[in-house]
C-alpha cells in the first residue's frame, strides 16, 4: 500500500548556486590587477614634508612577513581557505599596494641621491669612470644604494606574485564549494598552487629581510 507524500514530507530542494564568476574572490582577483596597475606609476618623493620612502618602508617590513605566514597557513590548512580566504586576499592586496608604493618611493629617493652624489663627486661626474651612475663594487654608498634598489624591485615582483597565488588559491577553494566537477575542482591544481604559494611566501619573507638589512646598513654606515 502506498501513501501519498504530503508537502512537509517532500525533500527540500538544495539552495541554488550562484553563478561562480560573481563570487567575491573573482572580484578580488580583478582588484589585484587594478591596484597593482594603479599604484605602480607612483614614485612619491615627499609625504608630510618627510621622505616618503622612510615613511612607507615600515609597512611592508611588518606586513610582508605576516602575509607570508598567512599564506603558508592557508596552504597547509585547506579548510581555512574558504573561511578566511577573502579576508586574507584583502590583506594581501593592501600589503602589495604598500610594497609597490615603497619601492616606487625608494626609486625616487635613489634618483635624488644619485644626483646629489654626482654633484659632490662621490659617484663620479659625467666624464668620470662612473659615467654619472653609482659605482659597482668597492662597497661605497653608490654600490649599496644600487643593490638595495635591485632587491627592492625584486621584492615588489615577489609580493605581486605571492598575492596572485594567494587569490588563485582562494578562488580554487571557493570554486570547489560550488561544484566538484571539472579540472578546477580537482585536488592536483590546488596542491600545485599551494606549493608555489609556500615557495613565494618563504622567498618574499627572506627578501624583505635582505632588503631591509641592506637599507639599514646603508643608512647607518653610509657605505664607509
Amino acid at each position: 500500500m502506498t501513501t501519498a507524500l504530503t508537502e512537509s514530507d517532500t525533500p527540500a530542494k538544495p539552495p541554488a548556486r550562484r553563478f561562480f564568476p560573481s563570487d567575491p574572490s573573482i572580484l578580488l582577483l580583478a582588484a589585484t590587477f587594478v591596484v597593482a596597475a594603479a599604484v605602480a606609476p607612483f614614485e612619491l618623493s615627499k609625504l608630510f614634508g618627510l621622505p616618503a620612502h622612510a615613511l612607507f618602508l615600515h609597512v611592508p617590513v611588518v606586513l610582508v612577513p605576516i602575509l607570508a605566514g598567512v599564506v603558508i597557513a592557508l596552504a597547509v590548512r585547506p579548510v581555512w581557505r574558504v573561511r578566511y580566504g577573502l579576508a586574507a586576499d584583502v590583506f594581501g592586496i593592501v600589503t602589495m599596494a604598500a610594497t609597490i608604493l615603497t619601492a616606487g618611493a625608494g626609486e625616487k629617493l635613489r634618483d635624488e641621491r644619485v644626483q646629489r652624489m654626482k654633484a659632490i663627486g662621490r659617484a663620479g661626474g659625467p666624464d668620470g669612470p662612473g659615467g654619472g651612475r653609482p659605482r659597482r663594487g668597492g662597497g661605497g654608498e653608490g654600490n649599496l644604494l644600487e643593490r638595495h634598489a635591485e632587491l627592492g624591485g625584486q621584492l615588489r615582483l615577489l609580493v605581486v606574485a605571492l598575492v596572485l597565488l594567494l587569490v588563485v588559491l582562494v578562488i580554487l577553494a571557493r570554486y570547489r564549494a560550488y561544484t566538484t566537477e571539472g579540472f578546477l575542482a580537482g585536488p592536483a591544481l590546488g596542491t600545485v598552487v599551494a606549493a608555489l604559494a609556500v615557495v613565494a611566501a618563504v622567498v618574499s619573507a627572506i627578501w624583505v629581510v635582505r632588503t631591509g638589512h641592506l637599507g639599514a646598513e646603508m643608512t647607518w654606515h653610509g657605505g664607509d
